[in-house]
């Protein structure tokens, strides 16, 4: 079976952890007896990137934290959750059009209510539009990448989920794959190509693979997608403005692609 292939590379996409906003305060060991000042810099849940005041920086596991710290954090990452749930049911992602320019791109972020900036103003300047804004579908974290024409007008955007442990391929992720499956089929019909979901070895070289692409009635691409990068896997949704042609498939009915794919040899990933 063909799977759709190389539809972006991940090193142009990942940036770690969450980032937010620096903010420099006093931290204190688990046990009280030991403290120290740092810069937050951001935070995946378990643990934390701080800042000395010498530049350097030190991952710490939040375990390793004192409770006020801990539930410190557990309050800032709460306070910049996006503050309602996105739905995947257009030709873009939210108000988003293609051939928005930055500028419009970031107002129409800025007023959503279904994204959140993870970063200030200053930083944004500097990093561009990558990774800063976040949304939620159907109860995952996403992150949100842009890609841009030559005249600086938007062509795709795609939500990154949560980065998960190779144990999680098999279970939580799989789910949420599912989950987004679904979504997508009750918003748009049908894809024009469906695979079943990847086994982990077919996930390398830091690519998104795609297992299944619907075309809209505008003639854009909606392409599900997972990927592999250091170990740890995701799930990710890709919006593009031209229209991507479908690869060759084996003749697998698609409601039942998944199922029919156990038995059927995988055959090599072919680009689009």
């Amino acid at each position: 079976m063909t799977r759709i292939t190389a539809l972006t590379t991940l090193q142009m996409i990942l940036l770690g952890g969450m980032l937010l906003h620096a903010e420099s305060r006093s931290w204190r060991s688990a046990n009280g007896n030991q403290s120290f000042r740092a810069e937050f810099i951001s935070s995946d849940g378990s643990s934390v990137l701080l800042r000395k005041p010498n530049r350097k920086t030190v991952t710490v596991a939040l375990n390793n934290l004192h409770s006020s710290d801990r539930d410190w954090v557990r309050q800032y990452l709460k306070r910049n959750q996006a503050r309602a749930e996105a739905r995947i049911t257009g030709d873009c992602f939210d108000t988003l059009t293609y051939g928005d320019g930055r500028a419009v791109v970031e107002t129409k972020l800025r007023g959503s209510p279904v994204v959140s900036k993870t970063l200030d103003g200053e930083l944004v300047g500097r990093t561009g539009l990558n990774g800063i804004y976040h949304t939620s579908v159907a109860g995952e974290e996403y992150r949100l990448f842009f890609e841009w024409s030559d005249d600086n007008e938007l062509r795709e955007v795609t939500l990154r989920g949560k980065s998960a442990a190779s144990v999680e391929y098999a279970k939580g992720l799989r789910q949420q794959w599912q989950g987004l499956v679904s979504s997508l089929r009750s918003s748009h019909g049908s894809p024009v190509q469906a695979t079943g979901y990847p086994p982990p070895e077919e996930l390398t070289g830091g690519k998104l693979l795609g297992s299944h692409l619907w075309h809209t009635e505008n003639g854009h691409s909606i392409l599900l997608c997972t990927g592999q990068e250091k170990g740890e896997y995701l799930v990710a949704v890709r919006f593009a403005a031209n229209k991507i042609p479908p690869n060759v498939l084996l003749e697998v009915p698609a409601e039942k692609t998944e199922e029919a794919s156990r038995g059927r040899k995988q055959s090599a990933p072919a680009g689009l």
